[in-house]
């Protein structure tokens, strides 16, 4: 941890300008933490600007009454001095996974630092702020607030609970330990309501997510004696209920709660862009691994990885590769 902290003092230290982003198709621990940070670099004196490349889903714009969140298409462009901004990268140990925006200031941006809680490949990291035993990015967004001795604003604890409620699963995944909790109570006791978070993240959702949730369901195809569920997300299906990728991309965890089940594997595609792998286990399942070596990166029982191959046939070769669980 010491080494994490020297790493962005020294980031600190040396600019004053920065660009904030999270990876592709956003979720509520990339953007609770880029709040978060948002809020701290201001009360450091520093100038921030959240940029990512895909949209905020409507269901977190209750944390961006401020329109801080910018997202890179034909209604924001970027400053005219952004060669002198450094840009922070959360939620993502590989600078590619912030989607287009990456093709934009890998050459424009002086430097960029990652604070992230993903096992992955160590090399891409560098001298960041690494965390792989952290719940989620928030809980270590909350240490550097804490670190700097700065205030933490009602917005940015309820950014926080938000992210930290969102990656522990509400409190149940393996990285969920006695700090997070510790945490969590923290940001109740500086006015988070934990039932309203819960209501804002699982509760707002719109009617063509429930519509898309069955189209996915409809691919249910059980494997390997019913210890597997293999599901697809397909841009016709996207097409045909209005939905957006991101509200079809919570469907990979429901087979899980079927007695039995121990795996889910999820391929999914946007309207345009690569072919995604995702992968949920329980107990030892490690398909970080899997990730790993496709590409990817994530969590022992939460991973995934982009495929150049078709929708089709990277559903057959993610199967087969699940199979050394259980061949």
């Amino acid at each position: 941890m010491k080494e994490n902290f020297i790493n962005l003092d020294r980031f600190l230290s040396q600019n004053d300008k920065f660009i904030i982003s999270t990876h592709e198709s956003p979720d509520w621990d990339g953007l609770g933490s880029e709040v978060a940070l948002f809020e701290l670099l201001k009360s450091l004196g520093k100038k921030p600007l959240i940029v990512n490349s895909d949209p905020t889903p409507d269901t977190f714009f209750f944390l961006d009454l401020e329109h801080d969140i910018n997202v890179l298409d034909g209604s924001f462009t970027l400053p005219s001095d952004i060669r002198e901004y450094s840009q922070f990268v959360l939620d993502t140990n590989d600078y590619s996974n912030i989607g287009t925006l990456s093709q934009i200031l890998k050459d424009t941006v002086r430097e960029y630092f990652i604070i992230d809680h993903h096992e992955g490949d160590a090399g891409k990291a560098g001298p960041n702020f690494i965390r792989v035993g952290a719940s989620s990015v928030c809980e270590i967004v909350y240490q550097i607030i804490r670190h700097y001795e700065r205030p933490i604003t009602l917005r940015s604890a309820q950014a926080l609970f938000a992210g930290i409620v969102f990656d522990t699963g509400s409190f149940v995944y393996p990285k969920t330990s006695p700090e997070t909790f510790r945490i969590a109570a923290h940001l109740v006791e500086l006015g988070v309501t934990p039932f309203f978070i819960h209501e804002q993240i699982y509760e707002q959702n719109a009617l063509s997510s429930f519509e898309l949730r069955g189209r996915i369901l409809s691919t249910i195809e059980i494997i390997y004696g019913g210890k597997l569920v293999a599901m697809k997300l397909t841009p016709e299906m996207l097409k045909e209920t209005g939905a957006s990728f991101t509200e079809g991309e919570p469907a990979i965890n429901i087979p899980l709660g079927v007695k039995g089940v121990v795996a889910s594997l999820l391929i999914k595609q946007d309207l345009s862009g690569p072919v995604k792998v995702s992968m949920r286990t329980k107990g030892d399942l490690d398909v970080s691994r899997i990730a790993i070596e496709n590409g990817g990166g994530g969590h022992k029982n939460a991973a995934g990885y982009k495929s150049k191959l078709s929708v089709d046939e990277t559903y057959r070769l993610a199967i087969k590769q699940m199979g050394g669980f259980f061949l």
